[in-house]
């Protein structure tokens, strides 16, 4: 057997932050797009372009700076928020996943 934990963090009803965000700023910031990072996770631009707006809005800061399209097309960077949002969110994980095969083992004794 093995543990497995999910964590989200959430604010009033919603979720602000989880590894779906997490995974899509990723693919933002390796691919300098939006749409293109929508894209590879196999969602529409509508529904990233609406996580990313709901959770900038209840974390009350930018995530992504946005140009829009023109003759050399548009792109997206993130934020120093942003950045520093997803470190601090991994290494939180990291430790709640550490923390969890310990008492795993401790507790099931595997």
């Amino acid at each position: 057997m093995k543990v497995k934990i999910k964590i989200w963090l959430e604010c009033g009803d919603g979720v602000a932050f989880a590894e779906g965000r997490r995974l899509l700023l990723e693919a933002v910031d390796r691919l300098g797009s939006l749409n293109a990072a929508a894209k590879e996770m196999g969602m529409s631009y509508r529904a990233a372009w609406g996580k990313i707006r709901a959770t900038e809005k209840v974390l009350g800061t930018k995530l992504l700076k946005v140009t829009t399209g023109g003759k050399g097309g548009g792109g997206a960077v993130l934020t120093e928020d942003a950045k520093r949002l997803m470190i601090n969110f991994n290494t939180y994980k990291n430790r709640l996943n550490t923390l969890a095969e310990k008492e795993f083992k401790r507790i099931f004794g595997k």
